[in-house]
């Protein structure tokens, strides 16, 4: 046999295998790859998804119930019932009404105000800020909503968040260290707000979204804190569109009704007080 055919003959099975290593390791790269490295959509494409998803609604009344877990985890919750009015997308109010407390909270734009016991109290608690996300309902309201958050829009990836796959918003995954935003790939409903401060972190969870009329809302939000479970909310019932007075939403008007901060309160119970307030403390002095 011609010494040059006999040549080209062996080096066919070579090539072969060769061609194959190739195509093994480029296949093993695209399969396991991390999800971060993968090509993503920009925040302006999947909040544009995220708005869709979501449904355009005017107003919600929400019954709720609050439930607020103690360090120790033998102890149960303390339990409160809470109203909470969304006007979209800028006015917010939560009520709690009981024997032991009274607390309204109201957020019209940029400003809140938060009433306890018919006192003023000065600062935003780190918990109210879950509602700023629902009250957004177009891309760009998403948008603004989630830089207010100190989330940095310029940045998407892909990730994961208990076995689901999600875009992540404002960090490359699986970076933690900075506030994020992450959003279901399938549903495009967000999935976990995470608020990252030198160290604490608060991670609150959008779970168990079921319509109402033509939008969508999460019937249960959990408060994580530092990985500790810290607050609950259980939706019990959803109004949509119901009549509302101008003056329930008046930043103004509640605040006119309210004493100064630094007076006593028409009725305080500290205990009660202590329990809606204390537990947030050190984390909210970190957010200020």
């Amino acid at each position: 046999m011609d010494p040059q055919r006999m040549t080209r003959q062996l080096m066919i099975p070579i090539r072969a295998a060769l061609l194959g290593a190739v195509l093994s390791v480029v296949f093993t790269v695209a399969v396991g790859s991390p999800p971060a490295r993968a090509y993503v959509l920009d925040s302006t494409q999947i909040f544009g998804h995220t708005a869709e998803a979501m449904g355009a609604i005017a107003t919600l009344r929400c019954h709720q119930k609050l439930l607020i877990y103690p360090q120790t985890p033998d102890t149960p919750p303390t339990i409160f019932e809470e109203t909470t009015i969304y006007v979209m997308p800028l006015r917010f109010r939560s009520d709690i009404v009981s024997t032991r407390i009274r607390r309204t909270h109201l957020v019209y734009a940029g400003r809140s105000l938060t009433v306890i016991d018919g006192r003023t109290v000065v600062g935003e608690s780190p918990f109210d800020r879950y509602q700023g996300i629902l009250r957004s309902r177009t891309r760009g309201q998403l948008m603004q909503s989630a830089r207010q958050l100190g989330i940095d829009t310029d940045i998407s990836s892909l990730g994961r968040i208990e076995q689901s796959v999600v875009f992540v918003i404002g960090a490359d995954y699986p970076d933690e260290s900075v506030s994020q935003l992450a959003i279901d790939k399938k549903t495009f409903f967000p999935v976990r707000l995470l608020l990252v401060v030198p160290g604490s972190r608060m991670e609150i969870y959008y779970r168990k979204w079921q319509p109402v009329q033509k939008s969508w809302f999460p019937y249960q939000i959990t408060f994580h804190i530092n990985g500790h479970l810290a607050r609950e909310i259980r939706v019990t019932e959803l109004e949509a569109n119901p009549s509302v007075p101008a003056d329930l939403m008046d930043l103004e008007a509640l605040k006119a009704s309210a004493a100064p901060s630094d007076s006593a309160p028409q009725r305080q119970n500290q205990e009660a007080v202590d329990t809606v307030q204390q537990a947030v403390e050190d984390f909210q002095k970190k957010f200020e």
